[in-house]
C-alpha cells in the first residue's frame, strides 16, 4: 500500500500494470484487485481497482470498479470526481468513463459493467490494448465541485509468473506402434505421462500422477516437427488444475488424417516428431507500488520510494541464500579492500549488478590479476550496505546519512537501481535542516530528477530560507542558490 503527504494536492492518479495478463484466465471471472494507495488530497482515504476481465455478469464484458477500503479515514462519506481508463503504450486515453459527485461510503463500489469488449481487448485490438501482453489501467480521483489541478501519482505493477519447457519425442515406427506407448515428463510442481492411445483414430492423452496446490493452469502446445525441421502447430489445449484428474486421462491432440498421407513428410523412416511445449502459472504473482512526485498540468513526474513490495517466497528464499554466500564467503574468488576492511564477493555477482565491476573483470585490468579491488574513497560501512543490497536485492535500517553515501557509490558503480531507491529515500526524507545538502548532492551527480525534485521542496518550504544551512548554502554555492531564488519569483505563491 501506498500513501504520501499530498500538500496542496486536490487528487490522485493511479495506474496499474498487469503483466502477463492473457495467461491468468482462471482470475477473469473471480476478478483481480490491484494493490491499495491512499489519497491523502481526499481526506486519507484508501483506496483500490477491481477488474473483471470476462465481466462480473456477462462474460462478452470487461468489467471495472473503483473501490473503497473499510479500513480507511476519512468521512464515513466522501463525495468525488473520477475516471477510469485503459491506456496504451504510448499512455494515451484507449478507453475511458468519468464519473462526477459520487459519494462513497467504505467498503462500496463504483463503475462500470460494460466498460470495453473483451473481444475488442484479446483479439481485434488486442496490440493496441494490451502491448507485450500487458494492460494498463488507470484510475484518476479528485475533489468534487473542482478541477483536476495537482494530482499525486502512483504506479503499481502485477506480474504473473510463467514458467516454460519444450521438449521433442520421437515416435519410432509410428505406424505399427501398439497403444499405450507412454513418455514420462516431470517437475517440482507436477509428474505427467504422455500416452499415445487409439480410438477411432491415433491420439495422444496427458496422464496427470501428481500436480502441486500451487498450480493453477497448464498451457499444452502440440507441434509436428516435419522432415524439413520446421514446426507445424497442431493446437493449443488450455487446462485448469480442475481439469487435470489425477488418474483420468485428458485428450492433448488427436493426429490429423494427413499424417498417413503424406508419411514423406511427417513420418520420415515412419518416425514421428513430436514438439511439446508447456506453460505452467501458479496461484504466486509479484506486486509492488511506487510512490510518484506530484505533477501538474505542466509538472513531470519522477519515481519515488517502493512504498509497498510483496515478495514471493521463492524470491526471498533465493536473497537469504544469497546473503549467506556472501557473509560465509561461499567460492569467493575476489575481495573490496577499504582502509578498515576487507569484503570477499563473487565476480559473477558483481558484474551482474554493475557495469563498472563488469569492466574490471573482463578487460584485464590490474582487479583481475590482483584478485582484489581497492576502494579507498568510501567507509567500509558503505562498501557493505553495497553488497548486501548487491547480493540481496534488499536495504537494511536505511537513514539519512547511509542512504546519502550509498547514494554516492551507486553512481560511482553504475547500480542503477540502487541509486534510484537511495534518491526516492531522500525525497522521501526531506526536511528544512537537510534540503540544502541533497540539492549540492544531486548537482554533484547531475541528477536532474532529484534535483527539481529538492528546489520544489525548498520553494514549498519558506522555513528553509530562515535557517543558517541556508545562509551558508548561499555564500558557497551561488548559483544553486540563484536558480532557487529565480523559481520562488516565477511561483509568487509560494512566498
Amino acid at each position: 500500500m501506498a500513501t504520501g503527504n499530498e500538500g496542496e494536492t486536490n487528487g490522485c492518479t493511479f495506474q496499474w500494470k498487469i503483466e502477463n495478463i492473457s495467461h491468468c484466465w482462471w482470475l477473469f471471472a473471480e476478478g483481480m484487485t490491484s494493490p491499495s494507495f491512499i489519497a491523502d488530497a481526499l481526506e486519507g482515504t484508501k483506496w483500490c481497482l477491481f477488474l473483471y476481465l470476462t465481466g462480473n455478469r456477462n462474460e462478452e464484458d470487461v468489467s471495472v470498479y473503483l473501490h473503497r477500503k473499510g479500513d480507511c479515514s476519512g468521512p464515513n462519506i466522501i463525495e468525488i470526481n473520477f475516471q477510469l481508463a485503459f491506456l496504451g503504450a504510448d499512455g494515451s486515453l484507449l478507453k475511458e468513463r468519468n464519473v462526477s459527485k459520487h459519494g462513497f461510503l467504505r467498503k462500496s463500489s463504483k463503475g462500470f459493467q460494460k466498460f470495453e469488449s473483451r473481444k475488442k481487448m484479446f483479439f481485434t485490438e488486442k496490440e493496441a490494448f494490451l502491448p507485450q501482453d500487458a494492460l494498463m489501467f488507470q484510475c484518476t480521483l479528485w475533489r468534487k465541485d473542482e478541477s483536476l489541478v495537482k494530482s499525486k501519482h502512483f504506479y503499481a505493477r502485477t506480474v504473473f509468473n510463467v514458467s516454460r519447457s519444450f521438449f521433442v519425442w520421437s515416435i519410432r515406427n509410428f505406424s505399427t506402434v501398439n497403444a499405450g506407448l507412454r513418455r514420462k515428463f516431470k517437475d517440482n510442481l507436477f509428474d505427467f505421462d504422455l500416452v499415445l492411445n487409439e480410438d477411432i483414430d491415433k491420439k495422444l492423452d496427458i496422464d496427470m500422477i501428481s500436480l502441486d496446490d500451487s498450480v493453477r493452469y497448464i498451457s499444452f502446445n502440440t507441434s509436428i516437427i516435419d522432415l524439413e525441421e520446421k514446426k507445424e502447430n497442431c493446437g493449443i489445449k488450455n487446462c485448469s488444475a480442475d481439469d487435470l484428474k489425477v488418474g483420468v486421462l485428458s485428450p492433448v491432440l488427436i493426429f490429423p488424417k494427413k499424417l498417413m498421407e503424406n508419411k514423406s513428410r511427417y513420418l520420415p523412416n515412419d518416425v514421428l516428431s513430436l514438439g511439446f511445449e508447456f506453460a505452467f502459472w501458479t496461484k504466486e504473482s509479484e506486486s509492488s507500488i511506487w510512490k510518484l512526485q506530484t505533477k501538474g498540468k505542466r509538472g513531470v513526474k519522477r519515481k519515488m520510494p517502493y512504498s509497498r513490495k510483496e515478495i514471493p517466497q521463492h524470491t526471498a528464499a533465493l536473497a537469504t541464500d544469497l546473503k549467506s554466500m556472501y557473509k560465509h564467503g561461499i567460492f569467493v574468488d575476489t575481495e573490496l579492500r577499504t582502509w578498515a576492511q576487507t569484503f570477499p564477493a563473487h565476480r559473477n555477482i558483481l558484474s551482474a549488478r554493475s557495469p563498472v565491476f563488469r569492466s574490471m573483470f573482463m578487460n584485464d585490468m590490474k582487479e583481475t590479476n590482483s584478485g582484489h579491488v581497492d576502494i579507498t574513497d568510501f567507509e567500509a560501512d558503505t562498501v557493505n550496505r553495497m553488497l548486501l543490497y548487491i547480493y540481496t536485492d534488499c536495504l537494511e535500517d536505511l537513514h539519512f546519512e547511509s542512504a546519502s553515501k550509498l547514494y554516492t557509490i551507486a553512481d560511482k558503480y553504475e547500480i542503477l537501481s540502487l541509486r534510484s531507491r537511495c534518491s526516492s529515500f531522500l525525497q522521501d526524507n526531506l526536511r528544512p535542516t537537510n534540503a540544502c545538502d541533497v540539492l549540492i548532492l544531486a548537482d554533484r551527480h547531475q541528477d536532474d530528477d532529484l534535483k527539481s525534485a529538492v528546489q520544489d521542496y525548498i520553494v514549498e518550504h519558506n522555513e528553509v530560507f530562515s535557517s543558517l544551512g541556508w545562509k551558508i548554502f548561499m555564500d558557497t554555492n551561488v548559483k544553486l542558490a540563484a536558480d532557487i531564488m529565480y523559481r520562488k519569483v516565477l511561483n509568487p505563491g509560494k512566498m
